[in-house]
């Protein structure tokens, strides 16, 4: 028997990994935890408390997952470690995601992203130290522009800008736009199961192992790109297809969206960042083998 342990397991991603999870591994038990304590499918846990839930039986084999905010996690898992609430000798691997906010804010001029940045490299450098103090194999995974499925609530990133073009008949974008990858949860969440079903395969011991992943989606696409596919996927009769998307030259854009530098430095950088190249990480059908997924997908992966 072998114990799968999922932290953020009530998180789209952990949803659909829990969903697949017996594709993947057989004769294995998954404990999943959510800091809510409305999920009834869930153990509740709190990272904070350093608490660790008495379900779990130690003497099996462990590989655990987390999706869990990396800066709760790392910390958690060094208190287990060192308390040896876990025996380590039954440990197989340790997946854990951060973000690749981790590189592509790293010289933002803005103090959110920049500590951003710091944070999610301060802790994944932690990570990295867990591997050579305990010898435990570790795989760190950075994914890029997370979506869900497009008009869904449980969409974050996409559906702000579907607000945006669900409440406006004009929609300026600049003229020449940078890349974007965006991933679908379902599609992390197959990468970060094949990855983890290679993290069962190795062998437990002093050969440890590490890999780091920049995962995005199969395309690279332009903002506009992105806006299009997303009215394109929509009923022609949805108040998103009667949005105009019309390109200005990039000088005229930053200097109309000049006046978001003063009441809030945070949004204008992002605006900035749509000049900006954020591509080249590793395609996820490239990771789990399948067909490749054009923008937007949907959960029946």
């Amino acid at each position: 028997m072998k114990n799968i342990l999922l932290f953020g397991g009530s998180t789209e991603t952990g949803k659909f990994i829990s969903k697949k999870i017996n594709y993947y591994f057989d004769n294995s038990k998954i404990y999943k935890f959510s800091s809510h304590k409305d999920k009834d499918d869930y153990i509740y846990l709190d990272l904070k408390l350093f608490s660790f839930p008495i379900e779990i039986s130690i003497e099996e084999e462990i590989l655990i997952i987390s999706l869990a905010p990396i800066w709760l996690f790392i910390p958690y898992l060094e208190e287990i470690l060192k308390s040896e609430k876990l025996n380590k000798k039954k440990i197989l691997g340790i997946i854990a995601v951060s973000s690749t906010s981790a590189v592509t804010k790293k010289y933002s001029w803005n103090k959110f992203d920049k500590n951003l940045s710091k944070k999610l490299l301060f802790w994944e450098k932690k990570f990295l130290e867990i591997r050579d103090e305990y010898n435990i194999n570790i795989d760190l995974i950075r994914p890029t522009l997370i979506y869900g499925n497009v008009g869904k609530n449980e969409d974050k990133n996409i559906s702000i800008l579907l607000k945006i073009m669900q409440k406006t008949l004009i929609l300026p974008l600049p003229k020449e736009t940078g890349l974007r990858q965006p991933i679908h949860y379902s599609q992390l969440a197959i990468s970060i199961l094949e990855i983890a079903k290679k993290t069962e395969k190795r062998e437990i011991g002093y050969n440890s192992f590490i890999n780091i992943f920049n995962i995005g989606g199969d395309e690279e696409l332009t903002y506009k790109e992105i806006l299009n596919r997303i009215k394109k996927s929509f009923p022609n009769s949805n108040k998103v297809n009667k949005c105009l998307i019309i390109e200005i030259p990039n000088r005229l854009f930053l200097a109309l969206c000049f006046p978001l530098l003063i009441f809030s430095p945070k949004l204008y950088e992002a605006i900035e960042r749509t000049i900006i190249d954020m591509n080249g990480f590793t395609k996820s059908y490239k990771i789990t083998g399948k067909k490749r997924t054009n923008f937007p997908a949907s959960s029946n992966f």
